[in-house]
Order: structure tokens, then sequence, then C-alpha cells
């Protein structure tokens, strides 16, 4: 009878912990008050911790086994509880840390600290409508993601980088509108600096004929500024067709040429100039228009020598064809290491030389880093990139500067950077 009583009640006490679970100490505590009152013996109440704990743990473990079970069986048991939206939404980013020390002529030395925080994200709505959408520091200038370490420590601003909208009716032709990412091909930031954004429609061509050519044909019709007191707002045209041809197993050859067309440019004063193009001398705004073809060719070999797992040279040309004098620019380089830094271990370098004369190119467009973007310039660029670990980069990069005509002065700048991708 005493063996019949104590298994009912551990029967009773295990259902219990189960369904209102307690403490082991308060169990504890219940099963001394029942051997203070004789209700239960020393023996019988250490039995009964023993198999009340065991039949805990045994449930405990069937619980956790029969949900491993179902989640292997069939995920969706979650993933039915997300919308379809974000399922079907991808995520990336970098994050970059920069020291930079810039020495001009004539003007005292700059050393400053800067960051940048760039999201991405992009929703398949249907198997060929996309959505997409960036969010990144720094300021309105379009030609700048970086935010400058200062002012006593100050919340700095997230801003829109791109959204945009991409339909790609049929594989060889895709159409883009809204805020975008450049859709041009250009191996280098000579002409346009890698954090402008147009905005407009573009229309993209791609046709594969055969193993080893690729035809391509990049449109755009992009606004550059609106004005509600002036139906002549500035706008320009692209048309950039190219090719890509696989010469054997380990080399190719890319070309393109970019043909511009502005509209309602010369005679206006645009946003985020960097004051270099020629203005009109009473009026003010633009002298010129900057209608203008602009020439890119790459030749990339894959393990050229032992040590070199890839090398490339590549050049550019642009002339503005609306005025004689001050039109044209060039540029040439070389790379070589490994075709792209990703992984641990990965390296590049690369070095070129740009000149870029004062009215062969709007100056709100190239690349910031080179003399503040301004056209007029000439110089060097070379840089170093390593992977310290997947997804983690070290970069050197260094400029030496200095204008085609006028007071020559020259720019020296140094930058350390540290690139974290995700």
């Amino acid at each position: 009878m005493k063996k019949l009583l104590l298994a009912v009640f551990i029967i009773v006490l295990s259902v219990h912990i189960l369904r209102n679970p307690i403490q082991a100490g308060e169990v504890d505590i219940l099963i001394d008050k029942l051997v203070e009152k004789g209700v239960l013996s020393q023996e019988d109440a250490k039995e009964i911790l023993t198999e009340v704990k065991e039949e805990a743990r045994k449930e405990r473990e069937q619980v956790v086994q029969e949900t491993k079970q179902a989640l292997e069986k069939d995920g969706s048991i979650i993933l039915a509880e997300i919308p379809e939206w974000i399922r079907n939404t991808t995520f990336k980013g970098d994050f970059r840390v920069r020291y930079e020390f810039k020495n001009r002529h004539s003007k005292p030395d700059r050393h400053r600290g800067r960051y940048r925080l760039r999201l991405g994200f992009v929703t398949e709505i249907t198997d060929n409508v996309h959505v997409g959408f960036g969010l990144a520091t720094g300021g309105s200038n379009p030609r700048s993601t970086n935010q400058t370490m200062t002012d006593s420590f100050d919340t700095p601003d997230i801003r829109l980088d791109y959204a945009y909208a991409s339909y790609t009716p049929w594989p060889w032709m895709t159409l883009i509108g809204g805020k975008m990412k450049n859709p041009l091909w250009k191996p280098t930031n000579f002409l346009w600096d890698s954090d402008i954004r147009p905005e407009g429609v573009s229309v993209l061509f791609n046709h594969t004929v055969g193993s080893n050519l690729n035809l391509f044909l990049n449109t755009g019709f992009w606004i550059i500024d609106e004005r509600s007191g002036d139906e002549n707002d500035p706008v320009m045209f692209v048309a950039q067709p190219g090719y890509k041809l696989k010469i054997g197993d380990s080399a190719y050859l890319k070309n393109a040429v970019s043909f511009y067309q502005f509209d309602n440019v010369k005679g206006t004063t645009l946003d985020h100039s960097s004051e270099s193009n020629t203005l009109r001398r009473f009026k003010g705004g633009l002298k010129h228009d900057y209608d203008a073809y602009n020439i890119i060719a790459e030749l990339g070999i894959k393990n050229p020598f032992d040590i070199v797992p890839f090398f490339a040279v590549f050049g550019e040309y642009v002339n503005n064809r609306t005025v004689s004098g001050d039109d044209d620019g060039n540029l040439i380089g070389c790379r070589f290491g490994h075709k792209k830094v990703k992984r641990k271990n990965q390296w590049q370098v690369k070095v070129m030389y740009r000149r870029l004369e004062r009215d062969a190119w709007l100056d709100i467009f190239p690349d910031a880093d080179v003399y503040d973007g301004e056209t007029n310039v000439k110089g060097y660029k070379a840089t170093f990139g390593y992977g310290l670990l997947d997804n983690v980069i070290l970069a050197f990069n260094y400029y030496y500067t200095r204008r085609i005509s006028g007071r020559s002065l020259s720019e020296d700048k140094f930058q350390l950077d540290f690139n974290f991708k995700f």
C-alpha cells in the first residue's frame, strides 16, 4: 500500500511540474515540508526527488527531439510565418573606416578620419520584376557617402542612396526606373564618381553570340535638375554600345563607346559643381554645352605569371564635341594581382595616369577623390588592396595631381582604408 501511494504521489507531482514548471529548489522545499510533517521518510523523499527529476528530464528531451524532427521535415513551419516579400529579399552592405591625409600647395595640411556605411536590399516581386533600394551615410553631395569624424560627436544622417524598379521581359533586355546604380560599363572613376546614382530611366540590352562574344547596349535618359519656373530642365541622354570578346581560355578584350547628349545645360548653374568648367563672363552659368563621346577598352589575361593570377591594361578617351580647345581627356592604367579582392590573402595593385581638360566633361561628375572632383587636372593614382580576412580588406590609395593650366597647385593625398563587406 505504501509503495502504491508513493507511486501515485510521484506521478501527480511530475504532472504538476511539467504543467506548471517550478525551480528545483522549490521542489526540495516541498519534499522537506512533507518529511517534516511525517508524511514521508527521508528515504522516500530521496526516491521521489530522483524519480521526478528523471521524468522531467526525459520529457524535455522528447520535446526538443520532436521539434528538431519537425523542422528537418518541413522548414516551412517557420518560413510560413515570414511574409513572402521578406523571403524574396536579399541583403548586402559594407562598412569602411578611413584615415586621410591631404597636402595641397599653399594650403595647410589636412588630417581627417572618415567612415562609410551602406546597406542594400533587392526584393523579387516576380521572376522578372525587382525592386531595389539602398541606404548610406553622408550628406546631400552625390559624389560622397563618406562621413567625416567632426562636430563634437554629432549624430550623422542616413540617407536614401538609391531606389529603383527593374523589369526584364526577355533575358536580353532590362528596363530600370528611379534612382539607380550607374548601369554604364566603366573600369575606372575617370568620368563618373562611383557614388553617383543617376535618376531617370535606363534600358539595357545584352546578347551572346556563340561562346566567345557578348554584345551589349546600355542607354539612359537621366534628369539632372527640375525647375518649377522653367520648362527647359537640364537632362542628358546616353547610349553605350560595346562588346566583350573571349580570347582563348585565359584572355578577353572589352570595348565600348559612350555617346552623351546634354540638353539645357549651357547657360545654367548646376548643383554640386566643382567650379572648374568655363563660365560666361558676365551672365554666369556654363559657357559651353557638353555633348561628348567616350571610348573605353580593357584587355585582361589570367595567370600571366606564376605569382600573378590576373593582369589587365585599360584606357579611356573623352572629347567634348561642342567646343574647341580644352576639350578632351585621357586615362591609361593597369592592374594586377587577383581580379577582385574578397578573400583572405588575395591582393591587387592598380596604377593609372589621367588628364582631364577644363571643358572636356561636366565638373559635377568626376571622382571627388581626385583634386576634389575638378576638371583641368592631371596626375597619378596608385592603390594596393589586401585581404586580411574573408571580406575584410586593407587598402592604401595615393594620389598625386595638379592643375593643367592656371596656378599649377599640386596635391598629395593618402588614404588608409579598412573595408568590411557583408
